[in-house]
């Protein structure tokens, strides 16, 4: 999908771009054009590629190719001709900028003056740069090390007292659950200005602060039931992990040295808020907590007091939903301590958390060319298949099938090992819901017999069956579709229709040619006979069976 290519920091500063470009009081009307054109259909066959949107919109009954660049706006283009920016580019803009928000949020933005929008980044900027003056400042050493992690720590809070003091100005009085995410990742972040890859560890830590601030307060908005707006914010929260991983993993490229381990450490209170988040936002909220302690924090030391904390706290806690995010992240740093035993006791009980997280743990062993490790998780979750699978709700049976197959072909590529009777095995003790993918293993591996079986089994009939395998297993063994043709004859009987009858009629004389290819026109004349004095009271087939001189 488009939204999964668009991400939101590129569309927030390319629309700041546009709106710099084309004050709205100057080009309302090219701008309320582009919005005309984007709300009544005009846009369609959109595609990005190198930042470049490209797509077609129709207008007055022509077809036009603009392209938009989101980092050069100025350069954007279209086969109207037009000089500049046209309502075509802007059109095309706006259909991507609803893959990250609500159009018409963008619009209200666009008509306010651009001196006042101008005034509060500035601001926002000036305060900002003031918060790491006093950062640098503060990080000079002072000749003793207990006095240095008081002060790291004192660095931080200081950090999080500046942003909560920011966040307090944003205008949030009577505003729904979505516009307030929106101001939080559209107007608070970026605020922070995105530190340059050759900056210091500390430009990228305090951005990683500010990130973890926003992330925080955005798991902590109650997500609408339903609708349009429960959509949107599920959209921001996903957007906006996506964003703080990608400053956590810039993070861990830097090198450290021992203060910035001191400011690492008094960065873990903060970190552990992001599990007090709405369930609702569960996968995200693991997301990030996961990654903070995968790639930044990896002191072994840090990880052994994290595990005992979240442990403490599960064991605080009265609910299963309360218990749930404490048992994950203890089951995580677990597994990051090495300890399997104790990561998989954890999660054992509950057949959700504990598939995602042993096909990730797996996935991270195999990484690690840890192969027996690895192994040895996919066994854990084979031992469960049968439990988990209906312990889940019936909507959710086939995401899990698709989990333990993938993670299967995982297995058997890392280990060298492809047993097809093993993977055939799991296949059947995940029926039904393995049904097609073993339909097709057992099409690859030529089994037509247990093919047929298992199309008998489904109750299947003829006309569900691909007419490609049907055909193959006629070519290899005619016989072993007789039973399959009198269950769909019966099938269509007992429907006790005229349009069932002609069906059944249909396929008996498919399954008669079959007898004489096979030369066992007795068998058939025994078989027809029985179905006729079965039926006999179904005036309209026995009329049929005659006029098709079956009896």
């Amino acid at each position: 999908m488009l939204q999964t290519m668009l991400p939101q920091e590129l569309m927030t500063k390319a629309a700041q771009r546009v709106m710099k470009l084309l004050p709205y009081k100057k080009h309302s009307d090219l701008i309320k054009r582009a919005w005309q054109l984007y709300r009544t259909g005009h846009v369609y066959n959109v595609t990005i590629e190198d930042n470049v949107l490209k797509g077609k919109v129709t207008d007055k009954g022509h077809t036009y190719e603009p392209s938009f660049r989101l980092k050069q706006a100025a350069g954007s283009s279209c086969t109207c001709t037009a000089v500049g920016l046209c309502p075509h580019n802007i059109a095309l803009f706006l259909y991507a900028y609803n893959q990250i928000d609500a159009v018409g949020n963008l619009i209200r933005t666009w008509k306010e003056p651009a001196t006042n929008r101008k005034k509060a980044e500035s601001n926002e900027k000036q305060k900002d740069i003031q918060v790491k003056q006093q950062t640098v400042q503060q990080q000079k050493p002072n000749g003793k090390d207990r006095s240095n992690t008081s002060n790291n720590a004192n660095i931080v809070d200081a950090w999080w007292q500046s942003f909560e003091e920011k966040y307090r100005r944003i205008p949030l009085y009577n505003v729904t659950e979505e516009e307030h995410m929106r101001r939080l990742v559209q107007s608070f972040f970026p605020t922070f200005e995105r530190p340059k890859s050759k900056a210091p560890f500390l430009d990228h830590l305090y951005y990683v602060h500010a990130a973890l601030f926003t992330f925080i307060k955005l798991v902590h908005i109650p997500q609408q039931p339903w609708g349009y707006s429960a959509m949107m914010q599920e959209r921001h929260v996903e957007q906006f992990s996506s964003t703080v991983q990608q400053a956590l993993t810039n993070l861990a490229k830097k090198p450290r040295t021992k203060g910035h381990e001191q400011l690492l450490y008094a960065t873990i209170p903060y970190v552990r808020n992001v599990l007090s988040g709405e369930l609702t936002y569960f996968s995200q909220i693991l997301d990030v907590y996961e990654i903070i302690w995968t790639t930044v924090l990896t002191d072994e030391t840090y990880r052994q007091e994290e595990c005992t904390w979240a442990i403490e706290q599960l064991n605080k806690k009265q609910t299963v939903e309360e218990k749930i995010p404490f048992i994950g992240a203890a089951s995580y740093v677990s597994f990051l301590l090495e300890n399997d035993h104790r990561a998989y006791q954890l999660i054992e009980p509950f057949p959700y958390l504990a598939t995602e997280h042993i096909v990730r743990f797996m996935h991270m062993s195999f990484a690690k060319k840890q192969i027996q490790r690895g192994a040895d998780w996919f066994h854990r979750l084979e031992q469960n298949v049968e439990t988990y699978l209906y312990s889940l709700h019936i909507t959710d049976r086939e995401w899990f099938v698709q989990h333990v197959l993938s993670a299967y072909v995982q297995y058997s590529i890392a280990t060298k090992n492809e047993q097809t009777e093993r993977y055939e095995q799991l296949l059947q003790r995940l029926l039904p819901y393995s049904f097609y993918t073993y339909i097709d293993y057992l099409f690859d591996e030529q089994k037509w017999k247990e093919l047929i079986e298992l199309y008998m089994l489904e109750k299947a009939t003829v006309d569900m069956i691909h007419p490609f395998h049907l055909k193959a297993v006629e070519q290899a063994d005619r016989s072993l579709v007789l039973p399959l043709y009198h269950q769909t004859i019966m099938h269509y009987i007992e429907q006790k229709n005229r349009s069932a009858y002609e069906q059944a009629m249909k396929h008996l004389r498919k399954l008669r040619a079959h007898y004489r290819a096979l030369k066992q026109m007795p068998r058939w004349e025994a078989y027809i006979a029985t179905l006729a004095e079965q039926t006999k009271r179904l005036r309209a087939f026995q009329d049929l069976l005659r006029k098709g001189k079956f009896i």
